[in-house]
C-alpha cells in the first residue's frame, strides 16, 4: 500500500491572504485539524494547523514584553491576522508512492500529525496518522490474500505449496517445510513487512540447513 491509497484527496486549501476568522471557519466547518496554505501561483506556501491558531487565545492576557525569546514564534504567530502569519512554512511534503512506513517515519521524525502529498509540485492530499491505520482495518482474510500473493507466492516460487499461510486477529502463522533453512527467516522478514501485519508466529520447518558450513569442510 502506498500513501496515494490512505491520503484525503479532496483537499481543502486556504489563500495566504485569508483572514485568522475564515482560517478558523474553515477548519470547523470541515471538521479539520489543519488546512494547506496556497502561495500566489497555486503551490502549496505552508499549513495553518489548530496550534497555530490557538497561540491568540495562549498568549491573549500575556503581555508580550514578559515573555522569553525562547515563544519569539509563537508570540508572531498570536499577533497574526491572516493565513500568511500563521502558517508554518515551508510544509513537508511527501510523495504519494511512498510507502505507509515511509509517511510514518517521516511523521515521527518531525514530529507531525499529518503530511501534505504531492506529485511533483502539485497538491494531491493530505495524509494523517489516522490514515496510516486503515491497512490494519481490513479482514484477516484480505490480509491473508495479500500475504499469498506479494510473498508466497512471489517470492517462494520454489514450493510455494509446502508454505501454508492463516491469519487470526492480523497474526501471520507460516507452517510447513521448506527445502533451506534461509527460506525460514527470508519469509518471516517478508511477511512481517506486509501492510497490516500485526505480527508473525513461524512454525517452519526446513529440509536442508544451509545457514552453517560443513563439519571439516576447507574453504579457500
Amino acid at each position: 500500500m502506498t500513501v496515494s491509497d490512505v491520503m484525503t484527496k479532496n483537499v481543502v486549501t486556504v489563500a495566504e491572504d485569508t483572514s485568522f476568522k475564515a482560517v478558523a471557519a474553515v477548519l470547523a466547518e470541515h471538521q479539520i485539524s489543519a488546512v494547506p496554505v496556497r502561495g500566489a501561483y497555486g503551490e502549496v506556501a505552508g499549513v495553518v494547523s489548530e496550534t497555530d491558531l490557538l497561540h491568540k487565545e495562549e498568549f491573549q492576557r500575556t503581555p508580550r514584553r514578559v515573555l522569553p525569546w525562547t515563544h519569539r514564534k509563537a508570540r508572531s504567530k498570536a499577533a497574526a491576522l491572516t493565513a500568511g502569519s500563521l502558517m508554518t512554512s515551508p510544509a513537508v511534503t511527501i510523495e504519494g508512492g511512498c510507502t505507509l512506513d515511509e509517511a510514518a517515519r517521516l511523521m515521527a521524525a518531525r514530529e507531525l500529525t499529518r503530511l501534505v502529498v504531492t506529485d511533483g509540485d502539485e497538491l494531491v492530499g493530505i495524509v494523517a496518522r489516522s490514515d496510516l491505520l486503515r491497512a490494519f482495518l481490513g479482514t484477516d482474510e484480505e490480509l491473508l490474500a495479500r500475504v499469498r500473493r506479494d510473498v508466497v507466492d512471489r517470492h517462494l516460487w520454489d514450493d510455494p505449496l509446502a508454505v501454508e499461510v492463516s491469519v487470526r486477529e492480523g497474526v501471520v502463522t507460516l507452517s510447513g517445510q521448506v527445502d533451506k533453512r534461509s527460506t525460514v527467516a527470508f519469509a518471516e522478514h517478508l511477511v512481517a513487512g506486509v501492510d497490516g501485519v500485526v505480527g508473525v508466529q513461524n512454525e517452519l520447518s526446513w529440509r536442508v540447513d544451509d545457514t552453517t558450513r560443513p563439519t571439516g569442510a576447507t574453504f579457500y
